[in-house]
Protein backbone atom coordinates (compact mmCIF):
# COMPACT_ATOMS: atom_id res chain seq x y z
CA UNK A 1 0.00 0.00 0.00
CA UNK A 2 1.24 3.51 -1.23
CA UNK A 3 0.74 6.40 0.84
CA UNK A 4 -0.62 9.63 -0.84
CA UNK A 5 2.40 11.64 -2.71
CA UNK A 6 0.86 14.87 0.10
CA UNK A 7 1.57 12.18 3.02
CA UNK A 8 4.96 10.85 1.66
CA UNK A 9 6.45 14.06 1.51
CA UNK A 10 4.88 15.51 4.21
CA UNK A 11 7.77 16.82 6.56
CA UNK A 12 8.73 14.93 9.48
CA UNK A 13 8.58 16.55 13.30
CA UNK A 14 12.12 15.66 14.66
CA UNK A 15 11.23 17.40 17.71
CA UNK A 16 8.40 14.66 18.78
CA UNK A 17 10.99 12.13 19.96
CA UNK A 18 13.81 15.05 19.99
CA UNK A 19 15.52 13.71 17.39
CA UNK A 20 18.91 16.04 15.98
CA UNK A 21 21.30 12.84 15.22
CA UNK A 22 20.49 12.18 11.42
CA UNK A 23 17.33 12.72 9.22
CA UNK A 24 15.49 9.71 8.35
CA UNK A 25 13.68 8.97 5.62
CA UNK A 26 12.89 7.62 1.95
CA UNK A 27 13.51 9.12 -1.30
CA UNK A 28 11.73 5.29 -3.39
CA UNK A 29 9.36 2.83 -2.35
CA UNK A 30 9.29 -0.56 -3.27
CA UNK A 31 11.69 -3.40 -4.68
CA UNK A 32 11.22 -5.37 -7.97
CA UNK A 33 12.45 -8.70 -6.42
CA UNK A 34 9.56 -11.37 -4.74
CA UNK A 35 12.17 -12.82 -1.96
CA UNK A 36 9.66 -15.00 0.13
CA UNK A 37 10.88 -13.34 3.24
CA UNK A 38 9.55 -9.99 2.74
CA UNK A 39 6.54 -8.10 2.82
CA UNK A 40 8.10 -5.23 0.85
CA UNK A 41 6.34 -6.43 -2.85
CA UNK A 42 3.43 -7.09 -1.78
CA UNK A 43 3.10 -3.72 0.91
CA UNK A 44 4.57 -1.34 -1.56
CA UNK A 45 5.19 -2.92 -5.10
CA UNK A 46 7.80 -2.68 -7.48
CA UNK A 47 10.11 0.13 -7.87
CA UNK A 48 8.30 2.40 -10.11
CA UNK A 49 8.36 6.42 -8.80
CA UNK A 50 10.35 8.74 -6.74
CA UNK A 51 8.17 8.72 -3.31
CA UNK A 52 9.92 12.17 -2.08
CA UNK A 53 12.99 14.62 -2.30
CA UNK A 54 16.29 14.99 0.47
CA UNK A 55 14.29 18.58 0.69
CA UNK A 56 11.12 16.42 2.02
CA UNK A 57 12.68 15.41 5.32
CA UNK A 58 15.99 16.57 5.86
CA UNK A 59 16.56 19.83 7.87
CA UNK A 60 18.68 22.87 6.63
CA UNK A 61 22.32 22.44 7.85
CA UNK A 62 21.86 18.57 8.68
CA UNK A 63 24.25 16.03 6.80
CA UNK A 64 23.79 12.47 8.22
CA UNK A 65 21.30 10.96 6.41
CA UNK A 66 19.30 7.51 7.33
CA UNK A 67 17.85 5.90 4.05
CA UNK A 68 14.74 3.57 4.44
CA UNK A 69 14.97 2.63 1.01
CA UNK A 70 14.09 -1.13 0.18
CA UNK A 71 15.98 -1.42 -3.49
CA UNK A 72 17.45 2.32 -3.94
CA UNK A 73 19.96 0.88 -6.85
CA UNK A 74 16.93 -0.79 -8.76
CA UNK A 75 14.72 2.56 -9.16
CA UNK A 76 15.48 4.03 -13.04
CA UNK A 77 17.53 6.95 -11.46
CA UNK A 78 19.10 5.79 -9.13
CA UNK A 79 22.15 7.18 -10.51
CA UNK A 80 21.16 10.61 -10.63
CA UNK A 81 19.96 10.54 -6.55
CA UNK A 82 23.35 8.84 -5.61
CA UNK A 83 25.21 11.78 -7.57
CA UNK A 84 22.89 14.03 -5.70
CA UNK A 85 24.26 12.72 -2.52
CA UNK A 86 27.57 13.39 -3.47
CA UNK A 87 26.89 17.04 -4.75
CA UNK A 88 25.12 18.15 -1.08
CA UNK A 89 27.98 16.44 0.49
CA UNK A 90 25.42 14.23 2.70
CA UNK A 91 27.36 11.57 4.80
CA UNK A 92 24.46 8.62 4.17
CA UNK A 93 23.71 5.39 5.77
CA UNK A 94 21.62 2.63 3.64
CA UNK A 95 19.97 1.16 6.34
CA UNK A 96 18.19 -1.81 4.36
CA UNK A 97 21.56 -2.36 2.18
CA UNK A 98 21.90 -1.84 -1.76
CA UNK A 99 21.80 -4.55 -3.62
CA UNK A 100 25.10 -6.36 -5.30
CA UNK A 101 23.15 -7.47 -8.37
CA UNK A 102 23.09 -3.41 -9.56
CA UNK A 103 26.72 -2.70 -8.94
CA UNK A 104 29.06 -2.05 -11.30
CA UNK A 105 31.62 0.30 -12.79
CA UNK A 106 29.18 3.22 -13.49
CA UNK A 107 27.28 2.75 -10.09
CA UNK A 108 30.81 2.09 -8.02
CA UNK A 109 32.37 5.42 -9.36
CA UNK A 110 29.23 7.26 -7.53
CA UNK A 111 29.35 5.12 -4.62
CA UNK A 112 32.68 5.72 -4.00
CA UNK A 113 32.50 9.91 -4.56
CA UNK A 114 29.99 9.47 -1.70
CA UNK A 115 30.18 9.60 2.03
CA UNK A 116 28.82 5.86 2.71
CA UNK A 117 28.15 5.17 6.52
CA UNK A 118 27.52 2.66 9.05
CA UNK A 119 24.53 3.26 11.64
CA UNK A 120 26.30 5.27 13.90
CA UNK A 121 27.72 7.56 11.13
CA UNK A 122 31.29 6.54 12.93
CA UNK A 123 32.93 5.21 10.12
CA UNK A 124 32.91 4.95 6.41
CA UNK A 125 30.95 1.76 5.24
CA UNK A 126 29.08 0.29 2.31
CA UNK A 127 25.68 -2.26 3.01
CA UNK A 128 24.90 -4.76 0.48
CA UNK A 129 23.05 -8.16 1.52
CA UNK A 130 23.50 -11.80 0.29
CA UNK A 131 20.38 -13.73 1.69
CA UNK A 132 20.65 -16.74 -0.35
CA UNK A 133 22.54 -19.17 -2.55
CA UNK A 134 22.07 -17.33 -5.33
CA UNK A 135 23.60 -14.39 -4.44
CA UNK A 136 27.18 -16.21 -4.40
CA UNK A 137 27.88 -15.68 -7.33
CA UNK A 138 27.30 -12.34 -7.65
CA UNK A 139 29.61 -11.61 -4.75
CA UNK A 140 32.17 -13.44 -6.21
CA UNK A 141 31.52 -11.24 -10.06
CA UNK A 142 32.08 -8.42 -8.21
CA UNK A 143 34.76 -9.00 -5.76
CA UNK A 144 37.26 -6.83 -7.58
CA UNK A 145 34.75 -3.56 -7.62
CA UNK A 146 34.14 -5.16 -3.53
CA UNK A 147 37.65 -4.66 -2.56
CA UNK A 148 38.04 -1.38 -4.38
CA UNK A 149 35.68 -0.17 -1.69
CA UNK A 150 38.74 -0.42 0.88
CA UNK A 151 39.44 -2.59 3.62
CA UNK A 152 36.97 -3.26 6.21
CA UNK A 153 34.20 -1.21 4.10
CA UNK A 154 31.67 -3.28 3.34
CA UNK A 155 29.37 -5.07 5.24
CA UNK A 156 26.84 -7.69 3.97
CA UNK A 157 23.38 -8.55 5.88
CA UNK A 158 22.86 -12.39 6.39
CA UNK A 159 19.98 -14.04 6.71
CA UNK A 160 19.55 -17.44 8.46
CA UNK A 161 16.99 -19.50 10.14
CA UNK A 162 14.00 -19.18 7.31
CA UNK A 163 14.57 -21.93 4.43
CA UNK A 164 18.29 -23.21 4.18
CA UNK A 165 19.75 -25.94 4.97
CA UNK A 166 23.16 -25.89 7.50
CA UNK A 167 25.65 -26.31 3.66
CA UNK A 168 24.04 -23.81 2.31
CA UNK A 169 24.22 -21.27 5.01
CA UNK A 170 27.84 -22.45 4.95
CA UNK A 171 28.67 -21.83 1.11
CA UNK A 172 27.57 -18.38 1.98
CA UNK A 173 29.35 -17.53 5.24
CA UNK A 174 32.38 -18.92 3.87
CA UNK A 175 32.14 -16.96 0.71
CA UNK A 176 32.13 -14.09 2.97
CA UNK A 177 35.37 -14.65 4.93
CA UNK A 178 37.10 -15.94 1.51
CA UNK A 179 36.39 -12.30 0.33
CA UNK A 180 37.18 -10.71 3.31
CA UNK A 181 33.89 -9.12 3.73
CA UNK A 182 32.46 -8.25 7.38
CA UNK A 183 29.18 -10.29 7.77
CA UNK A 184 26.26 -9.53 9.79
CA UNK A 185 24.11 -12.73 10.23
CA UNK A 186 20.92 -11.96 10.80
CA UNK A 187 18.04 -14.67 12.24
CA UNK A 188 14.31 -14.57 10.62
CA UNK A 189 11.71 -13.10 12.41
CA UNK A 190 8.89 -14.65 11.18
CA UNK A 191 6.47 -11.58 9.43
CA UNK A 192 2.36 -12.50 9.20
CA UNK A 193 1.25 -15.60 7.42
CA UNK A 194 5.28 -16.23 6.47
CA UNK A 195 6.23 -18.64 9.27
CA UNK A 196 9.87 -20.17 8.90
CA UNK A 197 10.63 -22.99 6.60
CA UNK A 198 13.48 -24.63 8.28
CA UNK A 199 14.07 -27.49 6.80
CA UNK A 200 13.75 -31.03 8.83
CA UNK A 201 16.92 -32.12 7.47
CA UNK A 202 18.53 -28.58 8.56
CA UNK A 203 22.05 -30.51 9.47
CA UNK A 204 23.23 -31.69 6.26
CA UNK A 205 26.68 -31.33 6.66
CA UNK A 206 30.16 -31.74 8.73
CA UNK A 207 28.46 -29.45 11.43
CA UNK A 208 32.68 -29.01 12.91
CA UNK A 209 33.07 -27.63 10.00
CA UNK A 210 30.96 -25.01 10.01
CA UNK A 211 31.89 -24.16 13.76
CA UNK A 212 35.71 -23.92 12.78
CA UNK A 213 34.64 -20.89 11.01
CA UNK A 214 36.40 -17.59 12.49
CA UNK A 215 35.58 -13.89 10.90
CA UNK A 216 38.09 -11.03 11.46
CA UNK A 217 35.08 -8.59 13.10
CA UNK A 218 31.77 -9.17 14.08
CA UNK A 219 32.48 -12.26 16.61
CA UNK A 220 29.80 -11.72 18.88
CA UNK A 221 27.02 -11.34 15.80
CA UNK A 222 28.57 -15.18 14.93
CA UNK A 223 28.16 -16.33 18.16
CA UNK A 224 24.67 -15.35 18.07
CA UNK A 225 23.94 -17.58 15.05
CA UNK A 226 25.93 -20.48 16.36
CA UNK A 227 23.11 -19.93 19.53
CA UNK A 228 20.83 -20.52 17.42
CA UNK A 229 22.54 -23.48 15.99
CA UNK A 230 22.56 -25.09 19.16
CA UNK A 231 19.34 -24.58 19.77
CA UNK A 232 18.09 -26.06 16.39
CA UNK A 233 20.65 -28.99 17.39
CA UNK A 234 19.19 -29.53 20.98
CA UNK A 235 15.53 -29.84 19.18
CA UNK A 236 16.57 -31.80 16.80
CA UNK A 237 18.96 -34.87 18.47
CA UNK A 238 17.97 -34.29 22.13
CA UNK A 239 21.42 -33.20 23.41
CA UNK A 240 23.61 -29.98 23.47
CA UNK A 241 26.99 -30.46 20.93
CA UNK A 242 29.54 -29.77 23.87
CA UNK A 243 32.21 -29.09 21.05
CA UNK A 244 29.72 -26.04 19.75
CA UNK A 245 29.34 -24.66 23.07
CA UNK A 246 32.76 -24.78 23.64
CA UNK A 247 33.04 -22.36 20.78
CA UNK A 248 29.98 -20.52 21.62
CA UNK A 249 31.32 -19.30 25.17
CA UNK A 250 35.50 -19.34 24.25
CA UNK A 251 35.16 -15.45 24.53
CA UNK A 252 32.66 -13.75 25.35
CA UNK A 253 30.05 -14.56 28.79
CA UNK A 254 32.75 -17.14 29.38
CA UNK A 255 30.88 -18.04 32.62
CA UNK A 256 27.92 -18.72 30.29
CA UNK A 257 28.49 -22.26 29.79
CA UNK A 258 28.73 -23.80 33.42
CA UNK A 259 24.33 -23.98 33.26
CA UNK A 260 25.38 -26.33 30.12
CA UNK A 261 28.14 -28.37 32.26
CA UNK A 262 26.18 -28.56 35.26
CA UNK A 263 23.91 -31.31 33.12
CA UNK A 264 26.12 -33.93 32.04
CA UNK A 265 22.78 -35.37 30.90
CA UNK A 266 21.63 -32.82 28.28
CA UNK A 267 25.62 -32.82 26.38
CA UNK A 268 26.76 -34.93 23.76
CA UNK A 269 30.25 -34.71 22.13
CA UNK A 270 28.77 -37.58 19.66
CA UNK A 271 28.04 -35.78 16.46
CA UNK A 272 24.42 -36.45 14.76
CA UNK A 273 23.87 -39.34 17.43
CA UNK A 274 20.16 -39.53 18.28
CA UNK A 275 18.95 -39.18 21.90
CA UNK A 276 15.66 -38.58 23.60
CA UNK A 277 13.03 -36.29 22.31
CA UNK A 278 13.02 -33.16 24.11
CA UNK A 279 10.90 -32.92 27.19
CA UNK A 280 7.97 -30.74 27.19
CA UNK A 281 8.56 -26.89 26.32
CA UNK A 282 7.79 -25.56 29.65
CA UNK A 283 10.29 -27.77 31.31
CA UNK A 284 13.30 -26.47 32.46
CA UNK A 285 15.42 -28.33 30.14
CA UNK A 286 13.73 -27.15 27.17
CA UNK A 287 13.79 -23.23 28.79
CA UNK A 288 17.92 -23.94 28.91
CA UNK A 289 17.58 -24.98 25.46
CA UNK A 290 15.91 -21.43 24.91
CA UNK A 291 18.21 -19.42 26.97
CA UNK A 292 15.24 -18.56 29.29
CA UNK A 293 16.22 -20.22 32.06
CA UNK A 294 17.58 -18.55 34.99
CA UNK A 295 20.01 -19.58 37.38
CA UNK A 296 18.85 -20.82 41.07
CA UNK A 297 19.38 -18.27 44.05
CA UNK A 298 22.07 -19.48 45.94
CA UNK A 299 20.89 -21.76 49.19
CA UNK A 300 17.48 -22.22 47.21
CA UNK A 301 17.19 -25.55 48.23
CA UNK A 302 16.94 -24.57 51.19
CA UNK A 303 14.02 -22.50 51.13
Amino acid sequence: MRLDPDVESCFPDYGLCRHRAYAVGYLTRGCNKRCPFCVVPLKEGRVSRRAASFDDFVPKGQRRVMLLDDNLLSHPGAEDLLAEMAARRYSVNFSQSLDISYLNDRTFRLLEKMDSRNARFTKRMFYFACNGAGDINKFIERRDLLRRFGEDRVTVLTLYGFDTRLSEDYRRFLMLRRLLLIPFFMEYQPVANVPARVPQDYFDMDLDAVIRLTFRSNGQNWEKYLRWVSRLYFQTFGRFYLPLLRIIYRYNRKENIRKFLDRPDLLTDQLYRSFAKPPDPDSRIAQLANGTAKSPRRGAEND
